[in-house]
């Protein structure tokens, strides 16, 4: 009698089923596309505080927020930073009017950044999730708007 060594075709198919219902298992856990949201979502927060931090010092220092943000660089911050996607973070200035201000004339007396959220850790129960910082507020965190958030919205902790 002859000793076969190996496997059957049987006992490799068998085993190919069982790697493979680990293996998509293990890809449902983990959830890639959840955790580079997530990624994403830490580099904004990180942005906007970068930011916000730049306003409130410009705000000391000059009595008035830029109009823009590019009027942030060199002076408070090295460079502008950006949303992960490679945009400009949404930023808006007006005098007290409500009209649009400029940053020689020093009337920038409120102001408003923003960005998209991509995975909250809560989801709104109404309007879109926006990460952001206002005047009026003067901290950072989530706002859950219809519409774009405004110099009036108070971030909350997300």
């Amino acid at each position: 009698m002859k000793n076969k060594s190996g496997f059957t075709i049987v006992e490799l198919l068998v085993s190919i089923a069982v790697i493979s219902v680990l293996a998509v298992m293990i890809a449902v856990v983990i959830n890639p596309a959840k955790k580079k949201a997530q990624a994403k979502d830490a580099s904004r927060k990180s942005g906007i505080a970068q930011i916000s931090g730049a306003l409130s010092t410009y705000l000391v220092q000059m009595d008035s927020y830029p109009a823009t943000l590019a009027d942030l660089v060199p002076g408070e911050l090295k460079s502008l930073v950006k949303d992960p996607n490679g945009t400009d973070f949404i930023y808006l200035a007006q005098d007290q009017s409500g009209t649009a201000c400029t940053t020689v004339a020093r009337d920038c007396l409120r102001a408003v950044l923003y960005t998209v959220y991509e995975y909250p850790n809560n989801a709104c129960t109404t309007g879109q999730p926006y990460w952001g910082w206002t005047s009026s507020s003067l901290r950072t965190g989530k706002i859950c708007k219809e519409s774009v958030p405004t110099f009036d919205d108070l971030p909350v902790d997300d």
